[in-house]
C-alpha cells in the first residue's frame, strides 16, 4: 500500500511542501456513523462541489466541438468526477474502507487542477478551484499533514 503522494507526482514535486501520513490501522475502533457524519461533511461537500465542477468542464469541451483537441482534459475531468463520486459514497455510507480512498482522490485531484491549469475557459478556472478545494478536504480528512516550508535553493 502506497503511503503519500504518487513519486512523480505534482504533489511529489512541490518542494515547499511536506507530507507525512498518520492512517489509522485499527479498525476495529471505528467511530460510529454519526460520529463520522460531522467529521466528513466539509470533504462530502467539497468533493460534491468537485464531482459537478469536473463534470461541467468535461461537458462544456464535449459540447464546444474540442473534444478531440482537449481528450485529456475531459479524461482527467472525467476520471476525477467519478472517482469524487465513489469516494463521496463510500464515506457517506461510512464504509470502513472510505478512508482509504482519500489520498488518492486528493492526488486525482491534484492532477486535475493542474491539467485545467493549462487552458483558460472560465469552466476549467472552476474546475480548477474545486479540485484544489476537495484536494485541501481529503488531506485533512486523511489524517495527512501538509506542512509548508521555505523552498529549497540548491
Amino acid at each position: 500500500m502506497r503511503l503519500g503522494p504518487r513519486p512523480g507526482s505534482s504533489l511529489h514535486k512541490r518542494a515547499s511542501v511536506h507530507i507525512h501520513c498518520h492512517r489509522r490501522t485499527d479498525m476495529t475502533t471505528r467511530p460510529t456513523a454519526k460520529e463520522n457524519a460531522k467529521r466528513f461533511a466539509s470533504v462530502i461537500q467539497a468533493l460534491q462541489a468537485c464531482e459537478a465542477a469536473c463534470t461541467h468542464c468535461a461537458t462544456e469541451f464535449g459540447k464546444n466541438g474540442h473534444a478531440e483537441a482537449m481528450a485529456r482534459c475531459i479524461g482527467v475531468c472525467t476520471d476525477c468526477a467519478e472517482y469524487c463520486a465513489l469516494t463521496r459514497k463510500f464515506l457517506e455510507r461510512n464504509s470502513e474502507f472510505a478512508e482509504l480512498l482519500l489520498e488518492d482522490c486528493a492526488e486525482i485531484c491534484s492532477q486535475c487542477a493542474e491539467e485545467c491549469d493549462h487552458h483558460g475557459q472560465g469552466h476549467c478556472s472552476a474546475c480548477a478551484a474545486a479540485c484544489r478545494a476537495c484536494l485541501d478536504a481529503c488531506l485533512k480528512v486523511a489524517g495527512v499533514e501538509a506542512i509548508t516550508a521555505e523552498p529549497t535553493v540548491f
